[in-house]
């Protein structure tokens, strides 16, 4: 149980004018710390952004680590330490805070889950902070740790803070006033997405190793 959120691109590629860039997330009260985006390698964008060339030199890049990705199985991509990633040379309008947030595209982002994009939450979630950290990107914490708490990434229960209208609200109240306002602002909408694999998929990972 979640939300649909649109984010608008900025310098949009030619095909993306005027499309926003949908994620699903289960933690739409962490929207305020959403410091960039991710796209998988086969996200539609990374398409359109590989048919214009800004800079040569960017599109090679994008070009070449995409080809890299895309030849890696979901398994090695998910299952990999070292994060790899490009910025893509486009930016995206965080809905609440109104700042412009880089695109990039990683490999850790897999096409079949969700829509293939994710909203970067590094305060609250452990593999943004890693690539945050691994190329210098911005870290805002949105829920409140223990006093105690000594760590990177807090995934746990906590008040709301850095969260402009939601500071304060425990996880479940902030959750249904965000998604309430962006309902209200045509930017997002409540969705449950379910987590299905093809039953072959799974019984063959369940009962051994994967063809």
């Amino acid at each position: 149980e979640g939300a649909h959120v649109d984010f608008a691109l900025e310098n949009a590629p030619t095909g993306f004018e005027g499309i926003p860039l949908r994620v699903f997330t289960t933690r739409p009260d962490t929207l305020f710390g959403a410091t960039f985006m991710v796209v998988a390698p086969e996200h539609p964008l990374v398409d359109a952004v590989l048919g214009v060339t800004h800079t040569q030199s960017d599109h090679d890049t994008v070009a070449r680590y995409v080809e890299m990705a895309r030849n890696r199985s979901d398994i090695e991509r998910q299952e990999s330490k070292d994060k790899t990633g490009v910025p893509l040379g486009v930016s995206a309008i965080n809905p609440v805070t109104g700042e412009p947030i880089p695109v990039w595209v990683a490999d850790y982002v897999l096409m079949g889950y969700g829509t293939g994009a994710i909203m970067a939450v590094p305060g609250q979630d452990e593999r943004d902070w890693e690539f945050a950290e691994t190329f210098g990107l911005p870290i805002v914490r949105t829920v409140r740790p223990p006093e105690d708490f000594d760590g990177k990434a807090y995934t746990g229960d906590g008040p709301a803070m850095n969260s402009g209208f939601l500071d304060g609200k425990s996880k479940e109240e902030a959750k249904s006033e965000i998604i309430d306002w962006l309902e209200k602002e045509g930017k997002g909408r409540r969705k449950v997405n379910y987590r299905l694999r093809d039953w072959l998929f799974s019984r063959q990972r369940y009962w051994g190793e994967p063809f």
